[in-house]
C-alpha cells in the first residue's frame, strides 16, 4: 500500500511570491501535456506544453485579491496545484479554476478532487461564490470539479450549463474565456457537445483515452471532444439552509 502523505494548503493571491510561482510553472511545464500534431504556430507541435511564472501569474492570477492556489505537496516537493480566480456574476461571483495540474506518478488517488474540496474550506473567497466553471479537454479535470459537490460527470445538469455559459464566459476577465466560441449543444447544436473553442491545441491522446473509460461505463454527458476545444463545465453551488 502507498503510505505517501499529501498536504493541502491555500495561498492567497496577494501572498503568492514568484518562487511559489516559479515552481507551479515547472510542474505545469513537466506535466501538462504536448503540443497537438495540428497546434498552429507558434505553438510547436510535439513539444511540451509550457508556461512561465510571469504567464501564469497574468493567466491565472491577473486579480490576486480574487485568486487562490491550492497546493499539494509530498514531503517538500510540490505534486499538484489548482489556480483559482473568480467575478462578479448576479447576484454574487463565478468561482474558476484557471488551472489543474496533478504530477503523472501521483494521479489517480483524487489529489485534484481533495485540492478543490479544500478550496470550499476557505470561506472568505467562497462565500459569494454561486457557480465554479471550468474549461478542460481532460476528462479526469472536469470530473474533479464534479466531485466537489457530490456529483460526477453524469449526474450534471446540462441545462444549467447551456442557460448560464454566454454570459458567464462574457463576462469573464479571463481573455481566453472571454474570447472562446461556445461550441456543438452550447451554440444550439441538438446532440452536441458541450464545449467551447479555446483555441487550446493540447494534444488529446490521454484525454480521449480516459474519455474512452468514462463513455464505457456510462459515466460522460458532456459528448465529444474536438481539436482545440474544451469541455465546459458550469456547476451551481449548493447552499446550506
Amino acid at each position: 500500500m502507498d503510505a505517501t502523505t499529501y498536504v493541502f494548503k491555500i495561498l492567497i493571491g496577494s501572498n503568492v511570491t514568484d518562487a511559489h510561482l516559479k515552481t507551479c510553472a515547472a510542474l505545469f511545464s513537466a506535466n501538462y501535456g504536448i503540443w497537438a500534431p495540428d497546434a498552429p504556430a507558434p505553438m510547436r507541435p510535439g513539444n511540451r506544453v509550457k508556461m512561465s511564472a510571469a504567464k501564469l501569474r497574468q493567466e491565472c492570477l491577473a486579480d490576486p485579491v480574487d485568486s487562490l492556489i491550492v497546493t499539494c505537496t509530498a514531503g517538500d516537493v510540490l505534486v499538484g496545484h489548482a489556480c483559482v480566480t473568480k467575478w462578479a456574476y448576479k447576484d454574487g461571483c463565478v468561482g474558476w479554476v484557471t488551472q489543474l495540474v496533478v504530477e503523472h506518478e501521483h494521479r489517480r488517488r483524487h489529489i485534484a478532487t481533495n485540492m478543490l474540496q479544500t478550496l470550499k474550506q476557505h470561506h472568505p473567497w467562497f462565500d459569494d461564490v454561486i457557480i465554479m466553471g471550468i474549461a478542460s479537454s481532460h476528462p479526469a479535470a472536469c470530473n474533479s470539479l464534479c466531485n466537489m459537490f457530490g456529483g460526477d460527470t453524469k449526474d450534471v445538469d446540462l441545462r444549467f450549463i447551456a442557460t448560464n455559459a454566454a454570459d458567464v464566459l462574457g463576462c469573464s476577465p479571463v481573455p481566453y474565456l472571454r474570447d472562446a466560441t461556445l461550441q456543438g449543444a452550447l451554440a444550439g447544436v441538438p446532440g452536441g457537445s458541450y464545449t467551447a473553442n479555446t483555441r487550446f491545441f493540447v494534444d488529446h491522446t490521454e484525454p480521449l483515452d480516459i474519455l474512452r473509460t468514462y463513455l464505457e461505463r456510462d459515466k460522460w454527458a458532456f459528448g465529444e471532444l474536438h481539436d482545440g476545444h474544451e469541455f465546459l463545465v458550469l456547476l451551481p453551488v449548493p447552499r446550506q439552509p
